[in-house]
């Protein structure tokens, strides 16, 4: 007797779900049989991303949805949030919101920082999560079964640069509160290690390829991560319907070298 997942049927809203790790996210639920609505800031990669999904499970085609939603407009946050939201619900409540949005960090010297540099990295990460938590709980299914993940990263404990770790452990401190606040919906986080997503491609060459082989170098599983793997972490965190308060972390054992 076939055993059926616990996201089938589900409503997910994967915002930032169309590469790397949240693309990886999506294809495994829809293999599930969960209806998805997937976002992000380009339509272009919206567009990409829906086909490559309906041609990974053509039977599936029609449980998928998408909308654009560019986080980065701090102006416009709150009011992109909530639209997204309200889309994603049109059909059923949302059961579960994956928010692995990111952009790269401003990498300047503190010296030479601005307010505006930090800004410009918490306003998707930090006040987009936020705002996704402000509103959700009008249109999600309000139990146990339903949950936020978000995502933070190894610079929270481990850091490299000055910058990063003020957004990690941020993140990681806001999901603590949120779920205490939005109980018994479920607030947990992911936290990748180095993870071979397109977001890589916007760093420069050299700094991609030195971190690459760096990180390798320092895994304990003598490899960087890779997108299917650490996908696992956030299905894991959708269906263990005990977990909440809690950070999951997917980093080839960072924390022991």
């Amino acid at each position: 007797m076939a055993t059926v997942s616990k996201l089938a049927n589900k409503n997910i809203l994967l915002i930032g779900g169309t590469s790397g790790i949240g693309f990886a996210v999506a294809k495994q639920a829809l293999a599930d049989g969960a209806n998805l609505t997937i976002s992000s800031s380009s339509e272009e990669k919206v567009s990409r991303a829906v086909d490559r999904l309906r041609a990974s499970k053509p039977e599936n085609a029609s449980a998928i949805r998408s909308q654009v939603a560019d986080l980065s407009i701090r102006e416009n946050l709150e009011t992109t949030v909530e639209h997204l939201l309200k889309f994603s619900a049109e059909s059923a409540p949302i059961d579960h919101v994956i928010f692995t949005a990111g952009n790269v960090p401003p990498l300047v010297p503190l010296a030479e920082a601005s307010f505006d540099d930090v800004e410009a990295f918490l306003t998707v990460r930090f006040f987009g999560a936020m705002a996704v938590a402000k509103y959700a709980p009008k249109y999600m299914n309000i139990s146990k079964t339903s949950s936020i993940t978000l995502t933070s990263g190894t610079q929270s404990k481990k850091p490299s640069f000055w910058l990063p770790p003020v957004v990690a452990g941020a993140v990681e401190g806001l999901m603590k509160g949120l779920a205490v606040t939005l109980s018994p919906v479920r607030v947990n986080a992911v936290s990748p290690g180095f993870v071979l997503t397109e977001l890589m491609d916007r760093l420069p060459e050299a700094m991609r390829e030195g971190a690459m082989e760096k990180s390798a170098k320092l895994s304990l599983t003598k490899d960087i991560g890779h997108p299917e793997d650490t996908a696992e972490a956030y299905l894991y965190l959708m269906k263990d319907y005990f977990v909440t308060g809690s950070v999951v972390a997917s980093n080839g054992g960072a924390f022991l070298v």
